[in-house]
């Protein structure tokens, strides 16, 4: 039991994001703008209706980051392998931080992903994304975010 308790410390003690980065032959995103332009991915930055959205019964976040980038993965070698299709990625000031299965993101028909910003593929010069709490087991639309190109 002892162990058990000792390896749960360790896991929450560890920066979990930041082991296997480099892991070669997965596809990556960029966990800010600046990183972006560093890999050398950035494709554009962003419009967004509002920058606060409701992401739960009185519960507001903020945008702090909107854009789009090449998809990328890191090659054998270390080096970033750029992919000609873009994603979408939106930065927040709270929920990017960590992860919270009650608040999701969903465009058209399919959730966008998590890892330390929210991520989907990107093709439409103008989306719709709509912010769902799944609070309660049942998904509700709390906000809608109209997103287009600078």
């Amino acid at each position: 039991m002892w162990r058990f308790i000792i390896f749960i410390i360790f896991l929450s003690s560890c920066n979990l994001a930041s082991l296997d980065t480099k892991k070669s032959g997965m596809h990556k995103n960029s966990q800010s703008v600046e990183e972006s332009k560093k890999n050398g991915v950035f494709r554009f930055l962003l419009n967004v209706n509002k920058s606060t959205v409701l992401i739960g019964k009185n519960k507001t976040d903020t945008i702090r980051e909107i854009w789009a980038e090449n998809m990328w993965m890191y090659t054998d070698k270390g080096s970033i392998l750029k992919d000609s299709a873009e994603q979408l990625l939106i930065l927040f000031s709270i929920a990017s931080r960590k992860y919270n299965d009650e608040i999701l993101l969903k465009r058209r028909n399919d959730y966008f992903g998590w890892n330390g910003v929210f991520f989907n593929s990107y093709s439409n010069l103008r989306d719709t994304i709509y912010v769902i709490s799944t609070a309660a087991g049942t998904e509700r639309i709390t906000d809608t975010i109209l997103v287009n190109k600078s």
